[in-house]
C-alpha cells in the first residue's frame, strides 16, 4: 500500500443534497519511501543500498474526515554486499548490536546521513557517495555507461 491507501468498500448513498458515494479506504500503518545509496567513481556507478524513511500518521486529527498527514517515524539504512561498513559501524554501533543482513535503524535523518557518509565501496576505491531516487540513479548509471564506452 502507499500513502494514498486502498479502497476497500464503495457504496452509493442518498444525502440531503442528493446522491453521493461513501468510500472506505484502508491505509498502511507505516508506509515507506526509499532512496538509493550509490557510489560513483572510476567510471562506475555501484548501488550500495537504500535509505528508507518509515512514516506514521501525524497526531492532531480532529475526526476521520480530516485528511491524513504523514510524518517520519524513523530511518533505516539497508545495505547490499558491495558496501564497506567497517568505519561506519565502529562509530555508530557496537559489534554486539550488529547482525548480518539487518537494516540499521536511526531516529533522525541527520544520524542516518552521517552513517551513510562513512560508507565506502568494496570494489571501487576512489569516488564518492550519493543518495537520490531510483530514477535519478538510473539516469546517472546510463550516462556513465555511455561515457565509459567512449573514453574511460
Amino acid at each position: 500500500m502507499s500513502f494514498r491507501g486502498k479502497v476497500v468498500k464503495s457504496e452509493k448513498v442518498m444525502t440531503p443534497l442528493g446522491p453521493g458515494e461513501l468510500v472506505t479506504t484502508e491505509y498502511n500503518q507505516f508506509p515507506r519511501r526509499s532512496k538509493v545509496i550509490w557510489w560513483m567513481g572510476e567510471c562506475k556507478i555501484i548501488e550500495l543500498g537504500e535509505l528508507i524513511t518509515v512514516f506514521t500518521v501525524a497526531l492532531g486529527r480532529k475526526d476521520d474526515f480530516e485528511p491524513i498527514t504523514w510524518e517520519p517515524l524513523c530511518y533505516e539504512v539497508k545495505l547490499l554486499e558491495e558496501a564497506d561498513t567497517d568505519a561506519a559501524i565502529e562509530q555508530f554501533f557496537s559489534l554486539d548490536e550488529v547482525s548480518p543482513g539487518e537494516a540499521f535503524e536511526f531516529d533522525d535523518k541527520e544520524k542516518a546521513e552521517e552513517f551513510i557518509e562513512l560508507l565506502k565501496c568494496k570494489s571501487v576505491k576512489s569516488g564518492g557517495i550519493e543518495i537520490d531516487n531510483r530514477a535519478e540513479f538510473k539516469r546517472w548509471k546510463e550516462a556513465v555507461e555511455r561515457v565509459k564506452g567512449g573514453s574511460c
